[in-house]
């Protein structure tokens, strides 16, 4: 039942479990992260790049197969944490979803 759910997952968008390499544009650099997870308002990716809070990044996580498009968005660094092994957790808003048909 949705009264049953654990805080966490009261969200306005159903956050996405995922494990797929993104492309993350940051200061005209270009490198390739992790995405964890994904929802309509952001992901979490991991990377071994340290970014700041309220930095603008370009994401691009490409799709395979026939008439598939890429997912492309513009995001602001919201949250970081260290992750393992050098790496951080890095939380990610969504600010624009780009309509990648007609690019």
């Amino acid at each position: 039942m949705a009264l049953d759910r654990a805080y966490e997952e009261k969200r306005s968008f159903i956050r996405m479990r995922i494990d797929t390499p993104v492309q993350v544009t940051h200061s005209g650099q270009t490198f390739v992260a992790r995405c964890k997870d994904l929802s309509g308002a952001g992901m979490l990716i991991t990377c071994d790049r340290k970014l700041a809070i309220n930095d603008l990044t370009e994401v691009c996580i490409e799709q395979e197969g026939p008439n598939r498009f890429p997912f492309r968005a513009s995001a602001t660094v919201s949250r970081i944490e260290p992750g393992a092994a050098g790496e951080y957790d890095i939380g990610l808003t969504l600010t624009e979803i780009h309509d990648t048909v007609h690019e």
